[in-house]
């Protein structure tokens, strides 16, 4: 069976990994900034779909195309990726010393079909100093990570005090859910 993971992210494609072995990545060429929901659960599982239709159009139909999407939720906001230092500077000081949900959506493309989820999990942070606010913005590690941040990374290791949920969500592509329902639609038989 030929896997397709619709994405360039290094986080999602080491976790697809844990999955399928043997897979090729296509980046979706697809505007996320044209969306403009504002439901966090809604709008993850609409750019994890149009990922996975836009892969779709560049792939062999026989294919299994995996899409992913994940939207940073903070006091009913959405945290999108951030733009500049400042909005990095803006989300972390924000989430310092209080929780935040993590939407991670899933597109699965099969025999002419699409299946969609999404899973939620609830972040917790400690209060962060000013200056270890200062210093990881200066590292740039920030960029292209919905709200500044990386569960993966040092800085997330040192100031989550705890989640809510999979770990895998707030990474990036809950591996558990995934892995179970390509075995329920016996795309996998391990």
């Amino acid at each position: 069976m030929n896997f397709v993971l619709a994405s360039t992210s290094p986080r999602r494609k080491e976790l697809f990994k844990y999955i399928v072995n043997d897979f090729e990545c296509v980046a979706p060429k697809f505007d996320e900034q044209s969306v403009k929901i504002k439901n966090a659960k809604q709008k993850s599982m609409f750019l994890s779909c149009q990922k996975c239709k836009a892969v779709l159009n560049e792939c062999n139909k026989n294919s299994v195309i995996i899409a992913s999407d994940t939207v940073v939720e903070f006091n009913g906001n959405i945290l999108e990726k951030p733009k500049d230092k400042q909005d990095a500077y803006r989300m972390i000081k924000n989430l310092s010393g209080n929780k935040h949900d993590v939407h991670t959506a899933v597109t699965v493309y099969y025999s002419g079909k699409l299946y969609t989820f999404c899973q939620t999990a609830t972040v917790y942070f400690d209060f962060i100093r000013e200056k270890d606010i200062e210093n990881y913005i200066d590292t740039n590690i920030w960029q292209g990570k919905a709200g500044a941040y990386g569960i993966q990374d040092a800085f997330g290791a040192c100031h989550i005090k705890g989640i809510k949920g999979d770990y895998y969500t707030v990474m990036g592509l809950p591996v558990n859910r995934l892995h179970a329902i390509l075995r329920k639609l016996e795309i996998l038989d391990t």
